[in-house]
């Protein structure tokens, strides 16, 4: 292969107060014009090193760069970066920040009119052409990340340099821009080299991968070859065996470079767990498998079951030694546990779903238990309340008022010609994504084409606020609260006005540890449990809120933290709480049970919101991800009840009621849904059809022609008919 570009053997090693420390060792890689490469390695590894001395703009210590046969050492036009974030002049216009990069590199040697004319090439090689004269916080962070890559190619660069260029945007926003790099790649046969953690993106644009070591000293550990013909589709790509070979060999080397276990991402995709049903022994004697665990959590209250079980002690009377992880970010969650870093974690229910469907790049996931109904809550900055308000809507403090209100904000902010809104969620795959767009699309405003929804963790959600970045949020506890109690913003509703005790948090781990430590599964599962029944015991919840506002747990104040978990909610800084006792749920109405129903309802949200580009079998996804086994053994162990069948329909109960189960009955609460729809478990095609009609004011019939998935459901697409999937 020529080399058109030559990283030869580098290096580079930093001074600290502990001596000289190497992060960077002996990297060897030759790069041929027009292909793409992508690296790819756990977090530390040296992927942006990598990218920073080949852009200039970190000197290598041993070792050198050639582009060319001209040594690089200084940074230069011939290469040009795209960060993560796009670094846009938020003071000029889109037509602005690219004529700045162009006038930069051709001002002597293209007239004005040519760098004119140069400038609207590349714009309208990203599609941005309609939007010449808007400024960065006028369009959305995609369209903005399309401009970011038009400067950097209109530079003319000889090596595109790109560090997770993606990582910042929704899922599918990252693939319609991933689909448009490629294209773009196609046309211009550009040489480009990719940081990502994205397994299924370095899969569908590189033709190499190189997959590094872990650091401090990284190097090169394998160099994968991806022989896929282009133009390559997604959606062929799916289902090809030899796509999912070189997926699964990454996977793999990132397990290993991990020293993650054995079974780590071996395997089917649907384990067989039957030797839980088998272990019938006392749990006092029960053998683990794995005694030493070290299980995640997001610093949110309903992490309050894996805090309670370390420090109330009952993972240790079931004979487990846990370590907590205080994590930041649902990504995190994901990719530890994707590795091995993490034996399990706190997770949001969908996303078990979401990883056994290949969605994110993660390996295939367990949900055991449920941790928790209700818990979250959308909040607008004090600004934008104030201009709700201004519209008269007579009952603003409802689910229904207050989405009327917004609706009336938004076009009169279109007509304005304003920007429109910024609303955050903490996942693509959660509940906040999915309750915050059926709300919005209730109201008749189209979350993907009268606002900007993005990705932000949930400890960050005050800090956007207060910086303006974005104008309202979906996030749980206790960030709603301490938005309120510091004047930024006001609570429109929270989750449980929306669906009545909704599925939110679940424990989760990867199939394969599930299989191979069934019985450590089933004693972590009994200690969650006993722990949610603890805390659903209204004369503990002060001592939760104690050990919750721990700096090392959530780290909020505790009089914050009671707002909520003492069975009220603070809507409004001025207003007194309003009485909420099922805000949070952490053991009544059989909160600890995995629904597959609750599953199948996460998947039609999937179809309904273009996150799936494929049909897909609802009840078999369901049961992949959803595994009740451990939680009906440990329910066993306590002698409490649970529900026979895996489903159930939502939004027929506006009260509490009865469940009858095989020792008695199981008191459960409300299930309705605030617009009075109802989902028939067993029918989700059925419940997609319905939605179309109840939610008009939403072009259902664009949606679907834009998402392949929801197509095939509405209509029983020609890929397979999942009518008959999903009743089967």
């Amino acid at each position: 292969m020529h080399s058109h570009l030559g990283i030869d053997h580098i290096g580079i090693t930093f001074p600290t107060d502990q001596g000289p420390l190497t992060v960077l060792e002996d990297f060897d890689l030759q790069v041929a014009r027009g292909e793409f490469v992508s690296l790819i390695g756990h977090s530390g590894c040296g992927k942006s090193t990598v990218l920073n001395i080949v852009a200039g703009l970190l000197k290598a210590t041993t070792g050198g760069v050639v582009l060319e046969q001209r040594e690089v050492d200084e940074p230069g036009p011939d290469r040009a970066v795209v960060f993560r974030h796009h670094a846009l002049m938020p003071w000029l216009t889109v037509y602005g920040n690219v004529r700045l990069a162009v006038d930069q590199v051709f001002r002597h040697t293209r007239s004005r009119a040519q760098r004119h004319q140069w400038t609207l090439q590349n714009l309208e090689l990203v599609h941005m052409g309609h939007a010449l004269e808007r400024k960065p916080g006028e369009i959305s962070g995609a369209m903005k990340q399309r401009v970011a890559i038009a400067r950097a190619l209109a530079m003319e660069p000889k090596v595109l340099l790109m560090d997770e260029p993606f990582g910042a945007l929704d899922s599918l926003t990252r693939s319609h821009m991933q689909d448009s790099l490629m294209e773009i790649q196609a046309r211009l046969q550009n040489t480009v080299i990719m940081v990502t953690h994205d397994v299924d993106e370095a899969v569908l644009l590189s033709d190499r991968i190189v997959m590094m070591t872990n650091g401090p000293a990284a190097t090169i550990g394998e160099v994968l070859h991806v022989d896929l013909p282009r133009p390559r589709s997604r959606l062929a790509l799916a289902e090809n065996p030899v796509y999912n070979h070189y997926r699964a060999e990454v996977v793999r080397f990132l397990h290993r470079s991990h020293e993650a276990p054995a079974r780590a991402g071996e395997g089917a995709s649907v384990v067989d767990l039957s030797a839980w049903i088998r272990s019938t022994q006392s749990s006092s004697v029960r053998h683990r498998e794995k005694p030493d665990l070290r299980l995640g959590f997001v610093p949110l209250t309903d992490c309050a079951p894996l805090v309670v079980a370390k420090e109330k002690g009952f993972f240790l009377e079931q004979g487990l030694n846990v370590e907590l992880s205080r994590e930041n970010a649902w990504a995190n969650i994901r990719d530890k546990v994707t590795v091995g870093v993490l034996d399990g974690a706190q997770m949001l229910a969908a996303m078990p779903l979401a990883s056994n469907l290949g969605l994110g790049g993660s390996i295939p996931m367990v949900a055991a238990m449920s941790l928790d109904l209700n818990g979250n809550g959308i909040t607008v900055s004090t600004s934008l309340h104030e201009r709700m308000a201004a519209t008269g809507e007579p009952v603003l403090d409802t689910p229904g008022g207050s989405g009327r209100a917004l609706k009336q904000v938004i076009d009169a902010a279109r007509r304005a010609g304003e920007r429109p809104l910024t609303f955050a969620m903490v996942f693509p795959y959660s509940s906040h994504n999915y309750l915050l767009r059926y709300w919005l699309a209730a109201a008749g405003i189209d979350p993907d084409e009268d606002m900007e929804l993005i990705v932000v963790p949930p400890p960050q959600m005050v800090s956007h606020l207060e910086a303006g970045l974005i104008d309202g949020f979906s996030v749980g506890e206790p960030w709603n609260t301490l938005a309120v109690c510091s004047g930024l913003g006001r609570t429109l509703a929270t989750s449980y006005d929306i669906w009545n005790n909704h599925p939110e948090k679940v424990f989760g781990v990867s199939s394969s540890w599930a299989a191979a430590n069934p019985n450590t599964l089933r004693a972590v599962v009994t200690a969650l449990m006993q722990a949610c029944e603890w805390i659903d015991r209204a004369d503990n919840r002060p001592e939760v809120c104690q050990l919750l506002g721990k700096g090392r747990y959530v780290n909020a104040p505790v009089e914050v933290l009671e707002k909520s978990l003492l069975g009220t909610f603070q809507f409004a800084r001025d207003h007194e709480p309003v009485a909420r006792p099922d805000f949070n749920v952490f053991h009544r109405y059989g909160a600890n049970f995995p629904w597959r129903s609750h599953a199948v309802w996460f998947l039609t949200q999937m179809v309904r919101w273009g996150q799936l580009d494929r049909p897909v079998d609802f009840q078999r996804t369901a049961a992949m991800a959803y595994r009740p086994e451990a939680c009906r053994l440990a329910a066993a162990d306590l002698g409490w009840p649970l529900p026979e069948g895996d489903y159930k329909d939502e939004g027929v109960h506006d009260g509490p009621w009865t469940m009858a189960v095989a020792d008695g009955a199981l008191d459960m609460g409300p299930d309705g849904f605030f617009d009075g729809m109802t989902f028939p478990a067993r029918d989700p095609v059925g419940y997609l059809e319905a939605m179309a009609v109840k939610h008009p004011a939403v072009d259902m019939a664009e949606l679907a022609a834009r998402n392949p998935a929801h197509r095939a459901a509405c209509a029983g697409g020609p890929a397979a008919d999942i009518k008959e999937e999903a009743r089967r």
